[in-house]
């Protein structure tokens, strides 16, 4: 995935200014408080300084579709997550050092969803696109690093500086895909960026052209991990260059120490608000899976694997009966495709 240009840059500094006051009145919105954002800093973060990041911060990752998934985080520190907290409930500002119950992140949550939704919102009037949130989640800890920067080899950092009344500026940082941010820039200056910005399906195919389908797999106490709203596992090992630009131990393997969460999905059902409030005890929910067929193993909402419900002494588990394809759950990354 290419760098953007001097050029691109400039266009997107420009639309990110522009973006600044769709922000403002998201966060304002969500704190009840009039602020305001200024743009800081737009630069370009390699994958290696984004994994050498340790300190724990309040991060909201986030997909967006446009027609095609993208990914992007929000990161705040934890006192400043103190700080929207408690004027999201009406109160002054608590002390900094304490640390965020789990109710009080659930609450930072939704207003962190709501600025995501300004953000998107924002974005698509700027660019004349229209973007959809697609899904976003908010935690503590250490930077969760989404699989598809590791494609790109590097992510673009946004700085924005926000001001609330009779406080010192806070910095709020966006990180987003390449993709995203020259498909951008080239909106910006009237021009498509369709030529070659996007992974496709040919790409993927080409990265793992020497790697042997059937023995992808390996023994689960060995599986690399990667972090974000995508999930993949597999012995990547480097992936091959595409281009002279590429930099080495850019492959997934180092990201292989990231955490995933694993679901596995007896079936679904779509049901109207009224019959979700006349659910009682004792009631039964008919899903869209038909007895004896196979539950699905999602890897953070991707699925990743097929297989039968089996009993572990007193501990449900899943048998795996078929593994989706390697190229298939990296293409699924650069599709967005959740199932």
């Amino acid at each position: 995935m290419p760098d953007l240009t001097a050029k691109q840059m400039g266009d997107l500094q420009g639309l990110l200014q522009r973006l600044c006051p769709s922000l403002a009145a998201a966060l304002s919105e969500q704190i009840h408080s009039e602020v305001a954002f200024d743009l800081l800093d737009v630069r370009t973060v390699s994958l290696t300084e984004l994994l050498a990041r340790s300190e724990a911060v309040l991060q909201t990752l986030f997909t967006v579709t446009h027609p095609e998934s993208s990914e992007g985080v929000f990161l705040i520190p934890e006192e400043t997550a103190r700080l929207f907290v408690d004027m999201m409930q009406g109160m002054s500002g608590g002390d900094p050092a304490d640390p965020l119950s789990d109710s009080e992140v659930d609450i930072i949550s939704a207003g962190m969803s709501g600025l995501v939704r300004g953000f998107s919102m924002g974005f698509g009037e700027f660019t004349g696109d229209h973007y959809e949130v697609e899904s976003s989640s908010t935690h503590i800890g250490a930077l969760t690093v989404p699989p598809v920067f590791a494609l790109d080899g590097s992510a673009i950092e946004v700085q924005f500086a926000v001001t609330l009344p009779d406080a010192l500026p806070l910095v709020l940082t966006g990180l987003f895909t390449n993709s995203l941010m020259i498909e951008a820039g080239a909106a910006e200056d009237g021009v498509s960026s369709a030529g070659g910005a996007h992974l496709t399906e040919d790409d993927v195919a080409a990265m793992f052209s020497q790697v042997a389908g059937d023995d992808f797999g390996m023994p689960e106490a060995h599986a690399p991990t990667l972090g974000g709203n995508t999930g993949l596992s597999g012995p990547f090992g480097e992936m091959p260059a595409r281009s002279s630009d590429l930099q080495p131990q850019r492959g997934l393997e180092m990201i292989l120490d990231i955490p995933l969460d694993v679901t596995v999905e007896l079936g679904r059902v779509r049901m109207l608000i009224r019959d979700v409030l006349e659910l009682s005890t004792g009631s039964v929910i008919e899903l869209d899976r038909v007895a004896g067929e196979p539950v699905d193993l999602l890897v953070n909402g991707r699925l990743v694997a097929k297989g039968e419900v089996v009993v572990i002494e007193d501990n449900f588990g899943i048998r795996i009966t078929e593994i989706v394809s390697p190229a298939e759950r990296v293409a699924g990354i650069g599709r967005g495709d959740r199932r």
